[in-house]
């Protein structure tokens, strides 16, 4: 018989960047693989199905106007915003469980809704710990009053890689034996494309096929955008005029200040600030790439590289946290403290095709080891440690 599983599907409500993303592709995953009978809970309803995004068109248009700015104006007017809406949720979810005869609940975003069936929490990183002030302050009240009961009460406890499994064993406090390693997939559309598979989105971006730089991840602090900003100001002229670099990115927390930089430089020309990317788009944009770059201070496993990897063009990767193990030696390391190393990194690569080649190819190799379908093979197998 197989395991009936709630899975809170909240996430998937805003632009798919990283625990979004993860909650669609490993819902998909668990559902193709027939071992687990999904219901989704999407912050107010429940449905009987595979967590599901809807139209990133609309979430993107909707997210990017105005809900973040007046979602930041008030904030500090309602201290406790997320604590209310999580209670009047509560209500609802543990309604739902009891309703579907939910046997275990995945928590796909650190802290349980509530308790009453065996929970499994995916913990996908302690930057709230390492690095507080990338965080808004709600956000680190919420995991600071949540996460002492998560980990002491849940039955089982996923992270993304050995790097944060490592992390919440330290400085959690957590048994060993309760927290279990559980690597990303990279989805089947990230592949290389030539030109010709390339040309209608780069068209209407008005890109060229392998004459870009690129690098894409939420717009906020963490990110760490201001460090290839500064390594690509020091490239030579030449260069910067033949290769454009193009940042790609929903809005995060505190993105006001980096995207006024961000357009006050793409107005001089030579930087394209895209904003968010519809997914539909992001395999063509990466394929493209001449070379794709990610100075992230902290990270609990790195997504976008590893889709740029798998899209066929070469990677420069932060040297911290977790991304040296997902990179596995197929990927450049810069130091995210260093713009000048970065942008002789980055020179070297551009000036070199047959170091360009090597590096994709490699990058090509790595990534056909992650895939959605070994991750939710995992994670059932943690789910059936629990029943």
């Amino acid at each position: 018989m197989a395991l009936r599983v709630g899975i809170n599907a909240t996430p998937v409500l805003a632009p798919l960047t990283g625990i979004g993303n993860y909650v669609v592709r490993l819902g998909a995953a668990l559902a193709a693989l027939g071992d687990a009978d999904l219901h989704s809970f999407y912050g107010w309803r429940w449905r009987h199905e595979a967590p599901a995004a809807p139209d990133s068109n609309a979430v993107a248009a909707r997210v990017d106007a105005a809900t973040p700015r007046l979602r930041d104006r008030v904030r500090p007017l309602v201290p406790w915003l997320r604590e209310m809406r999580q209670a009047q949720q509560r209500l609802g979810f543990a309604r739902g469980l009891r309703r579907h005869a939910i046997g275990i609940y995945h928590e796909p975003n650190y802290v349980p809704i509530c308790y009453d069936v065996p929970v499994v929490v995916t913990i996908h990183d302690l930057s709230w710990l390492r690095y507080p002030e990338t965080h808004p302050r709600d956000r680190i009240r919420w995991l600071e009053r949540g996460m002492p009961r998560a980990v002491e009460h849940a039955a089982a406890i996923i992270v993304d890689s050995e790097f944060v499994r490592q992390e919440v064993v330290t400085s959690l406090g957590v048994d060993p034996g309760r927290v279990h390693a559980v690597h990303l997939g990279v989805a089947p559309e990230f592949h290389p494309r030539g030109a010709a598979l390339t040309r209608a989105v780069l068209e209407r971006l008005d890109l060229v096929h392998g004459e870009y730089l690129l690098s894409v991840g939420t717009i906020e602090p963490r990110k760490n955008v201001s460090h290839v900003l500064a390594a690509y100001a020091r490239l030579p002229e030449k260069l910067r005029e033949r290769h454009p670099l193009v940042i790609a990115g929903a809005r995060g927390w505190r993105a006001t200040d980096l995207e006024r930089d961000l357009h006050s430089l793409a107005l001089r020309g030579r930087i394209r600030f895209l904003g968010h990317v519809p997914d539909a788009d992001l395999p063509a944009l990466y394929a493209g790439a001449a070379a794709f770059v990610f100075a992230s201070r902290y990270e609990g496993f790195g997504l976008p590289p590893l889709e740029a990897m798998a899209c066929g063009i070469p990677v420069l990767v932060s040297n911290r946290a977790s991304l040296p193990e997902i990179a596995g030696g197929a990927a450049g390391m810069l130091d995210p403290e260093q713009p000048g190393e970065t942008a002789r990194a980055i020179e070297a690569l551009l000036v070199d095709p047959v170091a360009r080649a090597a590096l994709a190819r490699r990058g090509v190799a790595r990534a056909s080891v992650f895939t959605w379908e070994t991750c939710a093979r995992a994670t059932l197998d943690v789910y059936r440690s629990i029943t």
